[in-house]
């Protein structure tokens, strides 16, 4: 009898996924260290890497001398043009921000079978460049796996592909390999051991980096929907005010103007205070105060609207179901509740906080949400309106209301 091939792969899709690789790395000059000790290094192994933009398992996996299956979030499997390339290269997916076994099994059936795994322990994309803490559990996996870890740390990344941005641009990117752990040294370090030493080598910091080489970005759109990631003004405290032009983008509230020069960092258009010269700072800084804004709305019993997304478009599915669209509503925020109210006078949809499970930007940054098993995908009504805000807004209220279950590591409160 047959055993059961856990995650298969088609051959024909991994050729075709490797010629492009082949050129899309070599167009845009991508490099490389792959020392010695990995390229002979036999699956099955571990494959960890910072995570940032789209390409990234792409490219770690294509530089690898044997073929690995990634993890990914199972939104991505929604679009029937990513779910026929990812199911027939073996992609696992997984539930995210929620508790999913399933992903466990999935990784230990595909080491067993003598194949490699590819794991982004930040769990999800960084908005800046600067890597989110990983989550500690990692580490009891690779301790049940038993096989040799290596670390892919991507560099440059968040100047050629950030996670806000739409399409590529040229710069230097670098990919550096590391064996971490050889199988023998599973066993015999302790959890804290290697979760330090892991933490260590996650760890990348692209402002820094930058600071330091300088690499020049080579586009006219520097710019392009970098208000997913950054929706607040940090001069009159306006969410979701910035109109993007090219390498420029401006606060509509209070003109509030910046430019982003060739190496990435920022610089006022006309003369005024500079808040932030690069996006981690300004990033960081965001975060802390939405959290403090929403808590104060929480703390004085605010009755009307926190924040709204606009004619923003409204899709639906059950699981295992394609998306389909539902309408066009304006998405509120309220201390105890969102309202889908949607403009054509159909039925509001009110999702209340202790039943809505996750809430957070996914493909292309369109917010996701899961609520009682089903799935709803928010299209804003302009490029750039940021799905990050609803994801940091609601940890906020999850925290207050005691779901701590719900918060995103990666989202930090005091």
């Amino acid at each position: 009898m047959n055993r059961r091939i856990a995650y298969p792969t088609k051959h024909s899709i991994r050729f075709l996924t490797y010629v492009f690789f082949s050129v899309f790395t070599s167009f845009f000059r991508i490099r490389k260290k792959l020392p010695n000790n990995v390229k002979k290094l036999k699956p099955p192994y571990i494959i960890l890497s910072n995570h940032v933009g789209f390409w990234d398992p792409f490219i770690v996996g294509h530089y690898l001398p044997h073929f690995t299956h990634f993890v990914s979030s199972d939104a991505v499997f929604k679009g029937r043009l990513t779910r026929f390339f990812l199911t027939r290269l073996g992609t696992i997916p997984k539930k995210k921000n929620v508790r999913d076994t399933k992903v466990i099994r999935d990784i230990l059936s595909v080491i067993n079978q003598g194949e490699n795994v590819g794991i982004f322990p930040e769990a999800v994309r960084n908005w800046a460049g600067s890597s989110f803490a990983i989550d500690p559990s990692i580490i009891k996996l690779i301790k049940l796996l038993k096989v040799p870890v290596v670390v892919a740390t991507l560099k440059g990344m968040n100047l050629f592909n950030p996670r806000w941005a739409k399409n590529t641009r040229r710069t230097h990117v670098e990919v550096e390999y590391t064996l971490l752990f050889e199988k023998h040294e599973i066993g015999s370090l302790s959890e804290n051991e290697m979760f330090e030493q892991l933490s260590k080598a996650i760890a990348f910091d692209e402002v820094e980096h930058q600071r330091k080489m300088m690499n020049k970005i080579y586009s006219q759109n520097r710019s392009e929907h970098i208000n997913h990631a950054i929706y607040t003004c940090p001069q009159c405290e306006a969410i979701d005010s910035f109109r993007i032009n090219k390498n420029n983008f401006t606060c509509s509230k209070c003109n509030y103007d910046i430019y982003i020069n060739e190496y990435g960092f920022f610089e006022r258009i006309t003369e005024g205070k500079l808040h932030f010269d690069n996006i981690r700072d300004w990033y960081n800084w965001q975060e802390k105060w939405l959290l403090s804004y929403i808590n104060n709305k929480l703390d004085t019993n605010y009755s009307d609207v926190i924040f709204e997304d606009i004619n923003s478009k409204v899709y639906h599915s059950k699981p295992e179901e394609s998306l389909k669209y539902i309408g066009s509503a304006n998405v509120k925020l309220y201390i105890d509740r969102i309202e889908l109210d949607f403009v054509d006078d159909k039925e509001s949809i009110i999702f209340n906080f202790n039943d809505l499970q996750t809430i957070n930007p996914q493909v292309d940054e369109r917010v996701e949400i899961s609520y009682n098993n089903d799935m709803y995908r928010l299209i804003g009504s302009r490029n750039g309106v940021s799905g990050l805000k609803w994801e940091v807004a609601l940890n906020a209220i999850w925290k207050t209301i005691g779901q701590h279950y719900k918060l995103s590591p990666y989202i930090v409160q005091e």
